[in-house]
């Protein structure tokens, strides 16, 4: 059985993780399990008071078990640890289960409807052994997923998030949208090359990228029903106003850094500050990233 870790604490953010890792565990058969740091060190020393140790774990403790019976399951798994980094804290635990899927909530300085994670989540994108959901404030009230979408540049990483976003559309029966973003303005100039020369050097990258989105698409499953996008503009920018048009939001890590790790890239850290739906960042590396919570499929066509 796959694990959905959901970080918790007493904020609506929390709120927001449980409804959202509850649709997919819904989908999907996984297990939830629920985890909430409190600000202590368990390390011996002259300065530990056991007796606050004590009243932080049990305040803990009861968040945890509020938010488990709001499920109306009491076979719930909960984890109250101690750590003054709650990133860490959620980052080691998923180690140890093997947890297919983190989800936190949004920081409440963010604008209703819309993520912004707080520093717990920032954090998490930035090592995290499996996949990381950020629910957007106010997240506990929406609908079903009926639409997927996926950031697609052709990148490995990107190849693998659509992979996922496959896999994530079938569950849900979900249209999929698979999103190409054009920003010629990171299109290098060639040596001595002339404005003419050079804009037509630009067009014809523009097609080879226009004709590569649309023999990905063409290559998904006959039973997944999907649609080539392909926007001009900067990729960040355009993911977070397309966001406001789908129910979930898949991207790849940037192109270096550990494998097997969440790598926040600079497209990613534009679209998790302003997305309009939850946002499902894969790590780097791993075959389609959601492989562990969603059924396997084959991704080209028959």
């Amino acid at each position: 059985m796959s694990e959905i870790l959901v970080g918790i604490d007493d904020s609506a953010g929390a709120e927001d993780a449980l409804a959202f890792a509850r649709r997919l565990a819904d989908a999907t058969g996984a297990r939830l399990q629920l985890a909430s740091a409190y600000p202590y060190e368990e390390w011996p020393s002259r300065v530990a008071s056991h007796e606050l140790g004590a009243f932080l774990r049990d305040e803990a403790q009861a968040v945890l078990d509020g938010r488990a019976a709001s499920l109306g399951d009491d076979t719930v798994p909960t984890h109250a640890i101690a750590d003054h980094s709650p990133a860490r804290a959620l980052h080691r635990l998923a180690e140890r289960i093997g947890a297919a899927l983190i989800v936190v909530g949004s920081t409440h300085r963010g604008a209703i409807g819309r993520v912004l994670p707080g520093s717990t989540g920032e954090r998490l994108m930035h090592g995290s052994p499996c996949p990381v959901a950020i629910a957007p404030r106010g997240h506990a009230a929406e609908g079903p997923i009926g639409v997927v979408g996926v950031g697609y540049d052709t990148s490995d990483e990107s190849e693998a998030a659509l992979r996922a976003a496959c896999r994530v559309a079938r569950a849900f029966n979900a249209h999929l949208r698979v999103i190409r973003v054009f920003d010629a303005t990171r299109v290098g100039t060639p040596a001595l090359m002339t404005f003419p020369g050079y804009e037509a050097f630009n067009q014809d990258y523009e097609q080879d990228q226009r004709e590569r989105l649309e023999h990905a698409v063409a290559a998904l499953p006959s039973d997944v029903s999907a649609k080539a996008m392909f926007l001009s503009g900067r990729p960040g920018t355009e993911l977070a106003t397309q966001s406001q048009d789908v129910d979930l939001m898949i991207v790849g890590s940037r192109g270096y850094g550990p494998m097997a790790a969440v790598m926040l890239g600079g497209t990613t850290h534009t679209l998790i500050r302003d997305a309009a739906c939850p946002v499902v960042v894969l790590p780097r590396g791993t075959e389609g990233g959601l492989e562990a919570l969603f059924p396997r499929a084959e991704v080209a066509a028959s």
